[in-house]
C-alpha cells in the first residue's frame, strides 16, 4: 500500500527484482529447476497415484453393487419390473470335473452377466435351449479344435464318460491360459445337472451412485419390498469396497508421505540456494540502502524477485508433471482431477516458496549500508597475523567453500548420506530377503515337490463322488502307499530323498474376528505319540500329552487362531462315508514360525495338529500318509518337477504342488516395500545433487 504522500516506488522495485533475477543465470536455472523438478514430481506422482485407483475403480464400476443368493424365477420377475433395477447377471456354478491336470467348471449365466458383470464380449449368444453349449475360447484352444459359433459339437458334458452333442451357441472371448476353463449351459439344463442344489446368484446393478455399504443396502431393501427377497438373501459384491476406497491400488508408498518430502527438500535448496545469492550481493544490498531505498523496499525487491522464480518453476513443473502422469497411467487419466491437483499443488509450491526465501529475505532487509562495504562472502575462521596463511590447495579450496555456509553444507551432506543409506539398507534388505528360503522354511521343510492326494477325483456329477474324496481314498487304498508309485520315483534321477507325512483333510470351524465365524478346509497334519511330545517345547501355553488328546479328542492349534480351552468343530468324513462333526477342545497353543523352526511338520505351518489316533477314530483310516515331500538335488529341480508331475498326471489320484509358486508369492509381497525404499533413496539423491551443485 502507497500512502498519499508517498512516492510509489513498485515498478522500480519490480525492475530491480527482474534485473537481479537475470543477472546471476547459473542460481536462476538452478532455483526454477529445482522449483519446476520438485513440482513435476509431485504432480505426477499423484496422477500416476490417482491413475492406477481410477483404473482399478474401472474394473468395478460398472458392475453390480449386491448379490441376491438363493434368487427364485418369481422373485427375479418382480425385482425386474422395478425402476431401479437397470440389469440382473444370473450365475450359478453347477460343478466340476478333471481332464489332466485342468479342472473343468460347468456353470450357468445369463447374457447380462457375462456383458455386464464379467464385461466380456462374445461371439453368437449366452446358452438359450437345452442343447446349447458356450465355451472360452481359451478351452476352445487347449481342445484344439477350430469351432466356430453355430457348429455342432460332441462333448462330455460331465467328465463322466457320457459324451452327447451339443449346439455352441457362443464363445466368449477369453484368451488367457488357465489351469481351468468352463463350460457354459442353459438354467434349464444347469437345474436338471444340478438337481436338488440348484442356486441361482442374481448380480444386481441398482440405479443408486450411493457407494458405501450403507447407503447401498438401504437402497436395495427398498428394492427388494413386494418381491419376497428377504433382506439376508443380499450380499455386498466387491463394487462398494473399490469404489469407497476401502481396497486401494497405486504407489505402494502413501503420497502424501512423498509429498511432504519433496516439498521439504525442495524448500530446503530453495533457502539454500536464495540464501547463497543474497549473500553474494550484499554489497549491492548496501549500496541500494545507501541511495535511500528503505528496508521495506528490500523486502519486497527481495520477495518479488522469488515470486518470480516460482511463477517460472510452478507452471514448468505443471506442464511436465501432467505429461509424465498421462503417461504413467493413461487409462485412469481424468482433466478434472489433473486440474484439481494442478491447482492445489501450485498453491502448496507457491507458499512453499515463499517460505522457504524468508530467511533470506529478512538477510537483504537488514544489510545496512556499512555491513555492505566491508562483508566478504568468506566467513571462516580468521588468523590474527598481518601474513596470509592459506594454502591454495583443493582440499583448502573446498574447505573454504563449505565455510561459507555451514548449514547448508551439512544439510547437502545429510541429504547424501540418507540417499546412500537408504540405498544400503534397500539393497541390503532385499538381497537379504531369500523367498526360496522362507518358502522351504514355511510351507517345505523336507523337500521342494509335494506329492498330495487330489481331494476330488474324477466329476462332482458323479454321484459316488464326496466332498472328502481323499479321505476315501486313503481309506480304501491309498496311493501314496502303493510301492509302486514309490519305486518310479526312486528311480528318477535327481531325487534325494522321500518323506511320508501323516495328513488328512477335514475342516474345522472356530470363532473370528467381530463376532464372525471361519472356517477352513486343509490336510491338516496327525501326528504319532512321539511327534506329539516333540511338540511340547515349542507350544506357548497348554500341554502336548498323547493319550489325554486321544481321549477327549484334544488338538493343538495357532495361538492367533484359539486358545486353550477353546472348543472347536471339526467335520470331516466317516468310516461309512457319511460326514462326521466333532467338538474338539484346544490343549495347547504354538507359534507357527517356532514351530517350524524348531519342530517342522508337513503341511507347513497347519493351523492345527491333532493324534493320530484321534484321526484314525474319526475317519477309519490307518495308512495316513496324505503327502510325499520330495527333495530335489542342487541343478536338478525342473528336471525333477516335470517328471513328478508326468508321473501325477498317469497316476490320477494324486496333484503336485512346488515350491516356485509360493516364492513367486513371497516376492510379490516383498516387491512394493523394497520399490517404495528405492524411491525414497532416488528423491534424496536428486536433491542431494541439486543442493552439492549449489555449493560451486
Amino acid at each position: 500500500m502507497t500512502w498519499p504522500f508517498e512516492n510509489d516506488t513498485s515498478f522500480v522495485v519490480k525492475k530491480l527484482a527482474n534485473r537481479n533475477m537475470k543477472a546471476d543465470k547459473r542460481s536462476r536455472l538452478l532455483l526454477i529447476f529445482t522449483i519446476a523438478f520438485s513440482v513435476c514430481m509431485v504432480f505426477s506422482i499423484v496422477l500416476i497415484s490417482a491413475g492406477l485407483q481410477e483404473k482399478y475403480k474401472n474394473t468395478q464400476r460398472n458392475k453390480a453393487q449386491i448379490g441376491i443368493l438363493g434368487i427364485t424365477d418369481e422373485q427375479l420377475a418382480r425385482l425386474l419390473q422395478n425402476e431401479d433395477v437397470l440389469w440382473i447377471g444370473e450365475y450359478s456354478a453347477i460343478g466340476l470335473f478333471y481332464v489332466e491336470d485342468k479342472t473343468i467348471t460347468v456353470a450357468y449365466g445369463n447374457q447380462d452377466y457375462f456383458l455386464h458383470q464379467e464385461e466380456k464380449t462374445l461371439q453368437g449368444n449366452a446358452p438359450q435351449k437345452v442343447n446349447e453349449i458356450m465355451l472360452p475360447q481359451n478351452y476352445i484352444d487347449y481342445l484344439g479344435k477350430p469351432y466356430q459359433a453355430g457348429d455342432t459339437i460332441s462333448l462330455d458334458l460331465t467328465g463322466t464318460g457320457r459324451e452327447a452333442e451339443y449346439i455352441l451357441s457362443g464363445i466368449l472371448n477369453d484368451t488367457k491360459e488357465s489351469d481351468g476353463y468352463f463350460i457354459y449351459v442353459n438354467k434349464e439344463l444347469a437345474r436338471v445337472l444340478a438337481e436338488d442344489t440348484f442356486q441361482v446368484t442374481a448380480y444386481t446393478r441398482l440405479n443408486t451412485k450411493a457407494i458405501s455399504s450403507s447407503a447401498i443396502l438401504d437402497f436395495a431393501e427398498g428394492v427388494i419390498q413386494g418381491t419376497d427377497i428377504v433382506k439376508e438373501q443380499i450380499n455386498l459384491t466387491e463394487y462398494f469396497a473399490v469404489m469407497s476406497g476401502a481396497i486401494k491400488s497405486g504407489i505402494p508408498i502413501p503420497v502424501p508421505i512423498l509429498a511432504v518430502l519433496t516439498a521439504i527438500l525442495a524448500a530446503t535448496i530453495v533457502y539454500g540456494v536464495f540464501y547463497t545469492k543474497i549473500v553474494k550481493n550484499v554489497q549491492m544490498f548496501g549500496q541500494l540502502r545507501t541511495i535511500g531505498m528503505t528496508k521495506k523496499q528490500m523486502k519486497k525487491m527481495a520477495g518479488k524477485e522469488g515470486c518470480l522464480y516460482a511463477l517460472a518453476g510452478i507452471p514448468l513443473g505443471l506442464l511436465a508433471g501432467v505429461l509424465v502422469g498421462f503417461a504413467g497411467c493413461p487409462d485412469g487419466f481424468r482433466i478434472k482431477a489433473a486440474v484439481l491437483y494442478a491447482v492445489l499443488i501450485a498453491a502448496v509450491a507457491f507458499a512453499t516458496v515463499n517460505l522457504a526465501i524468508f530467511g533470506p529475505v529478512r538477510v537483504a532487509m537488514h544489510t545496512s549500508p556499512v555491513e555492505g562495504t566491508r562483508y566478504l562472502v568468506y566467513a571462516g575462521d580468521k588468523i590474527k597475523s598481518r601474513k596470509l596463511r592459506r594454502r591454495f590447495t583443493p582440499f583448502h579450496l573446498a574447505k573454504m567453500n563449505i565455510q561459507r555456509n555451514r548449514k547448508k553444507a551439512l544439510l547437502t551432506l545429510f541429504m547424501l548420506g540418507m540417499s546412500g543409506a537408504f540405498l544400503l539398507v534397500t539393497s541390503t534388505a532385499a538381497g537379504s530377503i531369500d523367498p526360496e528360503k522362507q518358502a522351504n522354511f514355511k510351507y517345505y521343510p523336507y523337500g521342494n515337490i509335494l506329492i498330495q492326494i487330489k481331494n476330488t477325483v474324477g466329476s462332482s456329477f458323479d454321484k459316488e463322488s464326496e466332498p472328502y474324496g481323499s479321505s476315501k481314498l486313503q481309506l480304501e487304498g491309498n496311493p501314496l502307499e502303493d510301492q509302486a508309485l514309490i519305486q518310479e520315483l526312486e528311480t528318477i534321477n535327481g531325487i534325494e530323498k522321500i518323506t511320508r507325512c501323516d495328513c488328512i483333510n477335514m475342516m474345522v470351524t472356530f470363532p473370528g474376528g467381530s463376532g464372525s465365524i471361519t472356517s477352513i478346509t486343509d490336510f491338516f497334519p496327525t501326528l504319532d505319540r512321539e511327534q506329539i511330545e516333540e511338540k511340547q517345547a515349542v507350544l506357548s501355553d497348554g500341554m502336548a500329552d498323547y493319550d489325554d488328546m486321544a481321549t477327549r479328542n484334544g488338538i493343538l492349534a495357532e495361538e492367533g487362531t484359539a486358545k486353550v480351552g477353546d472348543t472347536l468343530k471339526i467335520e470331516g468324513r466317516a468310516p461309512d462315508g457319511s460326514s462326521f462333526e466333532m467338538e474338539s477342545v484346544v490343549v495347547g497353543t504354538y507359534d507357527r514360525a517356532d514351530l517350524m523352526q524348531d519342530s517342522p511338520v508337513v503341511p507347513g505351518s497347519p493351523y492345527f495338529i491333532m493324534t493320530y489316533d484321534t484321526a484314525k477314530k474319526l475317519t477309519g483310516i490307518t495308512e495316513q500318509t496324505g503327502i510325499l515331500a520330495v527333495k530335489a538335488s542342487d541343478g536338478c529341480f525342473q528336471e525333477v518337477l516335470d517328471a513328478v508331475r508326468k508321473l501325477a498326471e498317469q497316476n490320477g489320484e494324486i496333484e503336485v504342488n512346488a515350491v516356485e509358486q509360493t516364492v513367486a508369492n513371497i516376492q510379490y509381497r516383498y516387491q512394493a516395500s523394497i520399490k517404495a525404499m528405492y524411491m525414497i533413496s532416488a528423491i534424496l539423491f536428486i536433491f542431494g545433487s541439486i543442493s552439492l551443485m549449489n555449493m560451486f
